[in-house]
């Protein structure tokens, strides 16, 4: 039986958005292939196969005779917001590795918003990043960076696929910390498109500076997280 890519993709990101809500952890066992494909009104085969795809990106297992179950620990994906870390290594620390499903990169000139979150001069070069990443074909998360040029300097195209932090580090640059906004962005037609989505989900956007220990604006980014499969928690403390 031929199943369709598409139908198997929508099912993949189903068990995935069912994983996210249902707040399971590592080990925990999934219902049946026969209960997912009722769950989902789709075939057994179809299940087989979204099962199949996320085992080989590391984040099911199945154990013959005793059913499919979790390796990865999805349920932390954005715990400890207060913590800074990249998309990248959230994701690793949860047992899951994202991969880049698209990059484009161009030269910019600042312009006043720019200048002024940076501290740099108008029409300072500039690289503007824009990156989708996620689990397989799955997309997770939408971002944009914007950097100062000289920092790139020398940057292999493994650099633009991966971290930013820890390629910055490679060159000598850390970030410390960074000054963040968090806010609700509902997607226009336009940005479901570009990330291959079928339906308006919420996400949330990050929209951030980042700094070095001697407060030097490195960094402006502004993340789009899917609200499905990312969840921020802050330690709150009335003092």
């Amino acid at each position: 039986m031929i199943v369709k890519e598409n139908l198997v993709s929508q099912v993949k990101r189903e068990i995935l958005a069912y994983i996210f809500r249902e707040g399971l952890s590592r080990g925990s066992k999934l219902p049946s292939i026969e209960n997912l494909a009722s769950l989902f009104s789709v075939g057994r085969s179809t299940v087989r196969e979204a099962i199949r795809s996320l085992e080989q990106a590391h984040i099911l297992e199945t154990l013959q005779g005793k059913g499919t179950f979790l390796i990865a620990d999805p349920s932390s994906l954005g715990k400890d917001i207060s913590r800074l870390r990249s998309a990248t290594e959230m994701a690793r620390d949860s047992g899951i590795e994202l991969v880049t499903l698209r990059v484009e990169k161009e030269k910019i000139l600042a312009d006043a918003l720019i200048s002024k979150k940076l501290g740099i001069p108008l029409e300072s070069p500039l690289v503007l990043l824009k990156r989708i990443r996620g689990i397989e074909n799955e997309p997770l998360l939408y971002l944009e960076d914007i950097i100062p040029e000289n920092y790139t300097a020398n940057f292999s195209d493994g650099d633009w696929h991966g971290s930013l932090f820890q390629a910055l580090e490679q060159k000598g640059i850390v970030i410390a910390y960074s000054k963040a906004k968090i806010i609700p962005y509902c997607p226009d037609k336009d940005f479901l498109k570009k990330l291959g989505l079928k339906r308006s989900v919420p996400f949330l956007l990050l929209e951030h500076v980042h700094y070095d220990a001697r407060g030097q604006a490195i960094l402006f980014s502004k993340d789009y997280y899917h609200s499905e499969f990312f969840h921020f928690e802050v330690l709150r403390k009335r003092l």
